[in-house]
């Protein structure tokens, strides 16, 4: 049954006008301005997406090189999804809330200064800094606690 008020099943935005894959930017928070993404350059304006998929690629046969990147929108995601934990980091166990860092990756959170906690560490393993782990994101929350 088709909805003109549903129109998207996925909250995936798909971009091609930016090359995230050479800047190593797989699992990284971006946000837009004037419609183009960019990675999350600070720990206190929100995060609106994450880098799902990162590609370039260029047609064997005179074609020109383009981007393939898949966001996932942050408090649209029904799954967990891979993010970069940031390499400043301490290890995370499951459960452990992240936030939001001035480098695009997330950190455990912590309690004593204003932060955008972005989600809840749901591997089952854990993670270490430098990490691509399952978190479960959800729309960005500013707390100053």
């Amino acid at each position: 049954m088709g909805s003109t008020l549903y129109a998207k099943g996925n909250p995936i935005y798909v971009d091609n006008t930016t090359d995230f894959e050479t800047a190593n930017s797989l699992g990284k928070l971006v946000t837009f301005t004037n419609g183009v993404p960019a990675l999350v350059a600070s720990a206190t304006l929100p995060a609106t997406g994450v880098i799902m998929d990162a590609r370039t690629r260029t047609p064997l046969i005179g074609g020109t090189t383009y981007y393939d990147n898949s966001i996932g929108i942050l408090g649209c995601l029904e799954a967990p999804v891979r993010v970069a934990i940031d390499a400043g980091s301490v290890a995370l166990n499951p459960g452990d809330r992240v936030m939001q860092t001035a480098a695009g990756t997330v950190t455990k959170e912590v309690t004593g200064s204003a932060r955008f906690v972005v989600g809840i560490l749901t591997d089952k393993n854990g993670a270490q800094p430098g990490d691509l782990a399952e978190v479960t994101l959800f729309t960005p929350q500013y707390l100053t606690y």
